[in-house]
């Protein structure tokens, strides 16, 4: 697997790269779908859909969870 060797093979300047793109990543879908989300729900209350407004509320929710998920760090991991 790419992090077994990731943990083998590259230094530690490396893995901080690798970790830094990957939480960039997270960051930005976090982001867009927060931004679907909220887009959801906006086209729910225009048309009057219940439905449509809590599934825009639920993405949100996840959304915001999954960009929240980039502050948690591991403490045992040295970068």
């Amino acid at each position: 697997m790419i992090f077994d060797r990731l943990r083998a093979g590259a230094g530690p300047e490396r893995r901080h790269r690798v970790w830094t793109r990957l939480r960039i990543l997270v960051a930005a879908i976090g982001t867009l779908g927060s931004a679907t989300g909220i887009a959801i729900a906006v086209i729910g209350l225009v048309e009057f859909n219940h439905a449509k407004v809590v599934t825009g509320a639920l993405v949100i929710i996840v959304s915001t969870a999954v960009y929240v998920s980039i502050l948690v760090r591991d403490r045992d991991r040295v970068d």
